[in-house]
């Protein structure tokens, strides 16, 4: 799913029990990846952005989308 989309929370909640029974089964990567996809809610990130810093969560590779969509493109350089 592209990082763009905003997710509703019928396939948030899909994608992370899909991710759940990666983790069931011992794949650790996969489930961290899946997880990753579910964009992060936008005060979560906001939250995120000012106790690490801007470039750490980026470097997580943690779905931003509906965090740039409340808070515009550029909110991670504010």
């Amino acid at each position: 799913m592209p990082q763009n989309q905003i997710m509703t929370l019928e396939e948030k909640t899909t994608i992370g029990l899909k991710a759940i029974e990666f983790k069931k089964q011992g794949n650790l990567a996969e489930y961290e990846r899946i997880m990753k996809s579910i964009p992060l809610e936008p005060y979560l990130a906001r939250i995120a952005k000012n106790y690490f810093g801007s470039d750490a969560l980026i470097k997580t590779g943690i779905n931003l989308s509906e965090a740039e969509a409340e808070y515009g493109p550029n909110w991670l350089n504010n």
